[in-house]
């Protein structure tokens, strides 16, 4: 919502898989504009690939914060299918922007993530460039950051990281190839 605010010329969409995550500010984004409500942001309950398939080819940008389960496992692992959904949601030259943190003391249920403890952007870097690449996803640069980084993202989890204990955290930029 607060995305939308700043740029009201621009359509937001706000999706999770877990429809329960977005009724509130779903609700908070349908009320009338002098009560807080947004006209350009839309809610939307579903899954990457589902989304492509309803909306292929719309976004010029897609930012991914924070992601956890089968997202997360998607962009960090990575996952080639949802790589590909992600890539058709966009239009051609589109944006991408993806952060997310792992923590094996904190996100255990992850096991194919575990590696992940320690290492560097370079290597997270190498790690995806090839694979977000055969997904139509160019890889322009991947940078380490620290908790109080997540204060510039808007979102409720971003602001409870960043007054939490210290995690590695990764930023992903790109475009559709």
């Amino acid at each position: 919502m607060r995305l939308a605010r700043r740029e009201p010329s621009r359509l937001f969409v706000a999706v999770d898989v877990n429809a329960d995550s977005l009724s509130r500010t779903a609700w908070r984004a349908a009320r009338r504009e002098a009560r807080g409500g947004v006209r350009n942001l839309l809610c939307i309950a579903a899954s990457a690939t589902e989304l492509s398939r309803e909306l292929p080819g719309v976004a010029d940008r897609v930012t991914i914060l924070l992601p956890w389960g089968e997202l997360l496992l998607a962009v960090a692992a990575p996952e080639p299918a949802t790589l590909e959904a992600i890539a058709a949601l966009c239009r051609t030259d589109a944006s991408l922007e993806i952060v997310f943190s792992y923590d094996p003391r904190r996100d255990p249920s992850i096991p194919a993530l575990r590696d992940y403890q320690g290492i560097s952007a370079a290597r997270v870097e190498t790690r995806l460039r090839e694979p977000y690449r055969r997904a139509g996803l160019d890889i322009h640069r991947v940078e380490d950051l620290d908790n109080r980084a997540l204060l510039d993202y808007p979102t409720t989890w971003a602001r409870r990281l960043a007054h939490g204990d210290s995690r590695k955290i990764w930023r992903i930029g790109g475009r559709r190839g």
